[in-house]
């Protein structure tokens, strides 16, 4: 039996062989014989190591559990040699032997990728978007006998992004201090981590480059970062504007860096035209939250009547 698991998402990647582990350790004792490999490590001698897993005859009548990380690290050649291995020990079909592939990268158009892929319980755990992700911090929240108010969710979004390791340890730290979250909370012990993109993409706005704000919006999209993060940076930097544009003397709790870096930026815009882009950006937020419109056609269309 084989399970391929792949994805950028390695949070939830993790959290599914955690589940593996412990279904066969409490439903499955004669799952005795275990073995970890990982191309990492072990580089192609992995796959000798693999042959002999898979291969060898345990003295007692028990179950074998293999786990390959990394495993398009290997070589052409030594993904070729393990493909064979798979085809000739007809794995997917052994119910004494469970195989766990786990690749943080999905190389699709690898011949070993397409074999695991049809022949395996196969999972891609891409990163969470929109109400996916929104669910899931509601889901972890509720999970420690906790609450969040639907704004704190949108401010936790904002400045952690959809990094699931780092938006699990900030909610962990935010049940410790309250277990019922609000926006306050979020905006006293959570420091948005802010893409140094966004401060170039707002130069560009500052200097009227509509074009090179577009096209950084659009490279921003096509590395696969999440649409409302990007949207939730937007709006936390124009605030961070106003504020200061309001009272340039004061540090307004930023980090040194954004501050002076708001600061520079403050100077190419008027109070009113931040107010007027501030309420726009707020306006795009909301028509998005309520299925009104895609993030990315909704930002390219507020530059472009700028």
């Amino acid at each position: 039996m084989i399970i391929f698991l792949c994805g950028q998402d390695t949070y939830r990647s993790r959290q599914e062989i955690k589940k593996i582990i412990d279904k066969h350790n409490q439903g499955a004792a004669d799952w005795v014989n275990f073995f970890r490999l990982d191309v990492k490590e072990n580089g192609d001698d992995l796959v000798e190591e693999f042959r002999h897993a898979v291969q060898t005859v345990s003295m007692f009548d028990s179950k074998k559990l293999v786990f390959i990380e990394n495993i398009f690290f290997l070589s052409d050649e030594s993904q070729r040699k393990i493909l064979e291995i798979l085809k000739l020990q007809k794995i997917e079909n052994n119910k004494d032997l469970l195989v766990v592939f786990w690749s943080e990268e999905c190389e699709e158009k690898s011949d070993l990728f397409k074999f695991l892929k049809k022949s395996s319980n196969f999972i891609k755990f891409d990163p969470l978007k929109g109400s996916a992700l929104r669910n899931w911090i509601k889901e972890y929240v509720s999970l420690k006998r906790g609450s969040i108010e639907s704004r704190a969710i949108d401010r936790l979004i904002e400045g952690v992004g959809n990094d699931l390791w780092r938006l699990s340890n900030e909610i962990d730290k935010l049940i410790t201090y309250q277990k019922n979250i609000d926006i306050k909370a979020i905006e006293q012990l959570i420091k948005p981590e802010i893409d140094l993109n966004i401060f170039k993409i707002i130069d560009a706005l500052g200097f009227k480059n509509k074009k090179l704000a577009i096209r950084l919006i659009s490279d921003y999209f096509e590395k696969g970062e999440d649409e409302m993060r990007l949207l939730g940076m937007f709006i936390y930097q124009f605030r961070n504007l106003i504020k200061v544009k309001a009272d340039p003397a004061k540090k307004h709790n930023l980090h040194p860096f954004v501050l002076n870096k708001t600061k520079e930026e403050a100077k190419n815009f008027s109070f009113t035209d931040l107010k007027k882009i501030y309420y726009r950006l707020l306006t795009i937020d909301f028509q998005i939250k309520v299925g009104k419109g895609d993030v990315l056609n909704a930002l390219n269309l507020f530059i472009a009547t700028l």
